[in-house]
């Protein structure tokens, strides 16, 4: 793989649209095994968390599949039917109606928790445990931001479902504006708990309680945005 130079737009996207590239244009064909994160770190010159970020990404749009011990393989899709690419646009027409689009993540995100909590492995755990952490421990807005982009795509993974993924990943993307308004108004420790109460019951299989916890915090989020709310 060849490191595109183009600073455009964020590094990890920037990388998971190039890998993409490869996978369309047939470099990369279902079932292939991807360099380690080590290696692609090192190709694109990047971090590997940057790496992680980007491979996650490709994971909710169902392009690749993580698998525990063995490494990343290329997903058996039909990029020709993929659901990313048209249902982005779409919401991109109705960027700028943010309650309309809240309210659709509402409705999914709701559903998301109480599937997840159904279905979830320990892996798929791990990884909500994981964002979590990082949520808590984050310092700078950028880093929060992410980690709690983290934690809501790892919600939607662990549903199982590849288009609860791709549809939580395309919301999130659109909604980008959104968190970065929203999260330093919302108390910091009250938002940690909502994540840390919306974990457990995911954890502990309990899928009414994760619903509910996710509409309060949703809930919350709303009244925010239906605020004159400035950049």
């Amino acid at each position: 793989m060849k490191r595109n130079q183009s600073s455009n737009g964020k590094i990890y996207q920037n990388i998971a649209v190039q890998i993409q590239r490869y996978i369309q244009e047939g470099y990369l064909n279902p079932g292939d095994k991807l360099p380690s994160m080590k290696e692609l770190a090192k190709q694109f010159g990047v971090s590997r968390p940057t790496i992680r970020e980007a491979l996650s990404s490709l994971q909710a749009m169902g392009l690749v599949e993580l698998r525990q011990g063995d490494g990343t393989f290329v997903s058996q899709v039909d990029l020709n039917k993929h659901l990313y690419a048209p249902l982005q646009a779409a919401l991109l027409i109705g960027r700028n109606d943010l309650v309309s689009l809240h309210e659709v993540r509402t409705i999914l995100e709701v559903g998301a928790s109480r599937w997840a909590a159904l279905n979830r492995t320990s892996q798929a755990y791990e990884e909500i445990a994981s964002a979590l952490i990082e949520f808590e421990w984050a310092v700078s807005d950028a880093d929060i931001v992410q980690a709690d982009i983290r934690f809501h795509q790892a919600i939607a993974a662990a549903t199982g479902n590849p288009v609860i993924q791709n549809l939580m990943n395309t919301l999130t993307e659109s909604l980008m504006d959104v968190i970065h308004a929203t999260l330093p108004v919302l108390p910091y420790r009250e938002v940690a708990q909502y994540y840390a109460d919306w974990a457990e019951a995911i954890r502990e299989g309990h899928p009414e309680r994760a619903s509910r916890v996710a509409e309060k915090y949703l809930h919350k989020v709303g009244e925010v945005i239906k605020r004159p709310i400035r950049p």
